[in-house]
């Protein structure tokens, strides 16, 4: 199913380039053959879990093929709704070809456990909803500038659906860090028989859930200007990439 998956996250990319070249019927092509390839993954980890009794979540590998297959929906969701997205097609796809590589080597989670299965699933929720507010946040400040001599950038991309992206991803960031706390947490109570362990990535997580949360509740209170706010979430969305790739659980 892997091997299926990378195959069709492949084709995609290449229709996506395609597309570029003026070619709707390739964009049309790229966007349908992604929402296969990511349901094969999606059917190999259920198949994993069936035959292992846990997802192959147990090492980086894992937890970073999971958010970039997630991030294709998420995108696919988007495009939907911002029809302009479409363009970044064949980045979105490649991403997802990438993202499936990684499942190859990756390894089950020593932890038969279905809440410690929902604490990685919030997670990973988390990051990507926090990279997707810094890259959004991130093209907000570079068009804001360009948009002085280039009115182009703002008919290919409004200006209003970046800052209606960062909110909204601050806010799906927050919650999400808030149900990967709590899971974290019930899932500790059965493991360990206490609700925290003093765990390098569960405590770097809960700072992270402590600057979401100051940020969305100043960004609510209207406390930041909006420049301000848009260095706020890219300032998040680089913390959230040191967790993800540099913290390590202890347990």
């Amino acid at each position: 199913m892997l091997f299926g998956s990378l195959s069709l996250y492949f084709a995609a990319t290449l229709l996506g380039v395609c597309a570029l070249f003026r070619r709707p019927l390739c964009g049309l092509l790229s966007v349908l053959l992604m929402l296969p390839a990511f349901g094969l993954y999606f059917f190999s980890l259920f198949y994993s879990y069936l035959r292992e009794k846990t997802f192959p979540l147990g090492d980086p590998y894992g937890f970073i093929s999971f958010l970039g297959n997630l991030f294709v929906p998420t995108f696919l969701f988007l495009a939907y709704k911002y029809r302009n997205l479409l363009g970044f097609a064949h980045l979105v796809a490649f991403v997802g070809f990438l993202a499936t590589l990684f499942a190859l080597p990756s390894s089950p989670s020593p932890y038969k456990s279905t809440l410690y299965g929902l604490h990685l699933l919030f997670a990973s929720l988390s990051y990507l909803f926090a990279l997707m507010g810094g890259l959004s946040a991130s093209f907000r400040l570079i068009l804001e500038k360009r948009l002085k001599k280039h009115v182009f950038f703002q008919a290919y991309v409004p200006l209003d659906s970046l800052r209606r992206a960062e909110r909204l991803s601050i806010n799906l960031a927050f919650l999400g860090f808030t149900f990967t706390l709590i899971f974290g947490s019930l899932w500790a109570r059965t493991q360990f028989g206490k609700h925290w362990i003093d765990d390098p990535k569960l405590i770097t997580t809960l700072l992270l859930w402590l600057y979401y949360a100051l940020l969305s509740h100043l960004n609510l209170l209207k406390k930041l200007k909006p420049k301000r706010f848009s260095e706020g979430v890219i300032l998040g969305a680089i913390f959230s990439l040191i967790n993800l790739l540099f913290v390590r659980h202890s347990v």
